[in-house]
C-alpha cells in the first residue's frame, strides 16, 4: 500500500528526542562522516529530509546554495536556524522527498543523509532525487537503511 506523498508529516516526539541524539552523535565522530560525505561538492545543491540541519556547518565553500527540504515541522525550524550559521546559503522548504517542489535538473548534486528511514516510499524519494539533479549531477548518501 502507497501512503499519501502529500500527507502532512508530524512526529513532534521523535523530533525532539533526534535533537538530542543528534547533537551526541556530531561529538562521537558523526561530525567527520558529514565534512567526508559534503567534502568536494559544488554548485547548486538539494538535501532532501535535512532534518535539524547538522549537515549544514560542514559543505565547503565550494557550494553555491543549498536548497534543504524538510517535512517535519519542528525540525525544519531547527534546520532554518542552523542555516544561519552555515558558510554557504541555506534556504530550507517544506516538502516531502517523495515530491519535491522543483522542475527536472534543477540541481548540481543531491543529498540525502540519514533519511531514506523516514520516508513513505524508498523508491519514489530516489526518483525524484534523480529527477531534480542535471544529468551528469551527483548524488551522495549516508544511510543505515540495508541498500
Amino acid at each position: 500500500m502507497r501512503r499519501d506523498p502529500d500527507a502532512k508529516v508530524s512526529h513532534p516526539l521523535f523530533a525532539r528526542c533526534y535533537g538530542w541524539l543528534s547533537q551526541k552523535a556530531e561529538a562521537a565522530g558523526m561530525a567527520d562522516i558529514r565534512r567526508e560525505l559534503l567534502a568536494g561538492l559544488s554548485g547548486r545543491v538539494v538535501e532532501v529530509g535535512s532534518g535539524n540541519g547538522m549537515n549544514f556547518r560542514h559543505y565547503p565553500v565550494s557550494v553555491e546554495a543549498v536548497t534543504a527540504v524538510e517535512p517535519e515541522p519542528y525540525l525544519r525550524a531547527r534546520a532554518e536556524h542552523a542555516s544561519t550559521e552555515a558558510a554557504v546559503p541555506v534556504q530550507v522548504v517544506p516538502g516531502g522527498a517523495e515530491r519535491l517542489p522543483f522542475p527536472d535538473g534543477t540541481f548540481d548534486a543531491g543529498v540525502a543523509s540519514l533519511m531514506l528511514c523516514s520516508v513513505r516510499d524508498q523508491n519514489t524519494a530516489l526518483a525524484e532525487l534523480r529527477r531534480v539533479v542535471r544529468p551528469g549531477g551527483e548524488l551522495r548518501f549516508y544511510e543505515h537503511v540495508r541498500a
